[in-house]
């Protein structure tokens, strides 16, 4: 089967039943004693899916789930106790549990619920991975605050038939937030359809405009990189949002669309219309609602939950996903990402073909990553002189002073994007000198 089950829980002799019973079945297993332990072994190794007892000492099991439900949303935790209450299981559930299982776990009921998680974990990594390939990937990864207001603003809109613009860089991830709001709508059973100016001529523009707009009726109507439209595209464009129909130009009958209309541009559509290059009227019956998504290297907090989300949904299988080493991750959060999500995808992507199964390191990375201004090279270059033990606490207090520094100080943020429990975090940083309040420090 070759699946692997991460066992999480404070007595040695359920850890060692519970492993016996899923290896007899040919699951591979690893065993945790604690919270911080489980949360170390998942940053180390993804596993399938994580048996989490509720009730250990110091990080309790309703936290670890909290935590790696932030890290990790589509990872099945099944949640285990011997106090289970009604309510304890209500809680876990709504932290995101997959399931509950009373303990000791009826061998049975534990099988067929681990079976049935990694059974429906790998359908779910199976669409993603289609629709990812296809370009459909509706996800909006990530636990920013620039993440959360672009969420928070789909959910408002959707409901309405507002006009919608949304702007951001090239890979920023546009499409998907356009069809996040075409999901969380009304209008959700009907078509999503995409027109790309850049893909038609003057002349042909109206019949594909037309074409288009007989596919999507009912649903959303989608131009992607409006700013795109020449001069008569705009015109005919226009049209049609103030008159709410078309002409034939074979049949000269009208067409009317019953569609949504949302639109996006990497582009900055004031500065053309202040050049004269778009219609200002056309702007704003497009800009009744706008949505900024934000840059990658303005959300770099979210990186690690992109890079194990691709890690996942593009490894053929478990043995081929590769491991990200802490200096590698602290590159890649470091790095300006111009190409931003699609930049980022397209590199997991090369590294799980170039590296299936193995420790990234930076040096693997492509030249223009380890040569930025994000690695330090000096310390690169006088860590790789000592011992192992020395290189380590030099490294550690670089990388969490950056991380500090990231996020002005503040140790409850910076201890949950390092993958810390906020005391340890406390306790590392004591022991190398390091003082939140210090954020020059290199």
């Amino acid at each position: 089967m070759g699946y692997e089950i991460l066992i999480v829980d404070d007595e040695a002799d359920i850890r060692a039943s519970i492993s016996g019973l899923l290896e007899d079945e040919g699951y591979r297993t690893r065993c945790a004693a604690s919270g911080q332990e489980a949360l170390d072994m998942v940053a180390e190794r993804m596993p399938n899916v994580v048996l989490l007892d509720i009730w250990m000492e110091g990080m309790d099991g309703l936290e670890v789930l909290s935590r790696l439900k932030r890290r990790v949303p589509d990872l099945p935790i099944i949640m285990i106790s011997g106090h289970g209450t009604i309510e304890t299981a209500v809680q876990a559930t709504q932290k995101g549990a997959y399931d509950f299982i009373e303990k000791p776990p009826q061998a049975d009921r534990l099988l067929l619920t681990c079976d049935r998680a990694v059974q429906e974990a790998q359908l779910r990594k199976e669409n993603l991975l289609l629709r990812s390939r296809s370009g459909d990937v509706q996800e909006l990864l990530g636990v920013s605050s620039e993440i959360a207001t672009v969420r928070q603003a789909i959910k408002q809109v959707a409901q309405g038939d507002s006009r919608v613009l949304i702007t951001g860089e090239s890979g920023s991830g546009k499409e998907v937030v356009a069809r996040l709001i075409h999901k969380n709508s009304q209008r959700r059973d009907r078509p999503f359809v995409c027109l790309s100016p850049a893909a038609v001529s003057d002349t042909t523009f109206e019949m594909a405009l037309n074409n288009m707009l007989a596919q999507a009726t009912g649903g959303t109507l989608y131009l992607d990189e409006v700013a795109d439209l020449h001069g008569p595209m705009q015109a005919r464009l226009l049209k049609f949002l103030q008159e709410g129909f078309l002409v034939d130009p074979r049949s000269g009958a009208r067409i009317e669309a019953d569609v949504r209309i949302i639109s996006s541009t990497c582009k900055n559509v004031k500065s053309l219309v202040e050049a004269g290059a778009f219609r200002a009227d056309l702007f704003y019956r497009l800009n009744v609602v706008p949505i900024e998504v934000p840059a990658l290297r303005i959300r770099s907090m979210d990186i690690p939950s992109l890079v194990q989300h691709f890690l996942r949904i593009l490894s053929p299988d478990a043995a081929s996903v590769p491991k990200i080493a802490p200096a590698t991750m602290a590159v890649l959060t470091s790095y300006q990402w111009p190409g931003n999500v699609r930049q980022l995808k397209n590199l997991i992507e090369w590294l799980i073909i170039m590296h299936p199964g193995r420790m990234i390191v930076p040096d693997m990375l492509p030249p223009e990553m380890t040569k930025s201004e994000a690695l330090d090279l000096n310390m690169m270059e006088k860590v790789s002189t000592l011992p192992l033990r020395q290189a380590r606490e030099i490294f550690e207090k670089s990388y969490l002073a950056n991380q500090l520094q990231r996020f002005s100080g503040n140790v409850s943020r910076t201890a949950d994007f390092v993958g810390m429990e906020r005391s340890a975090l406390h306790r590392k940083l004591k022991s190398l000198g390091v003082e939140s309040r210090d954020l020059t420090m290199n």
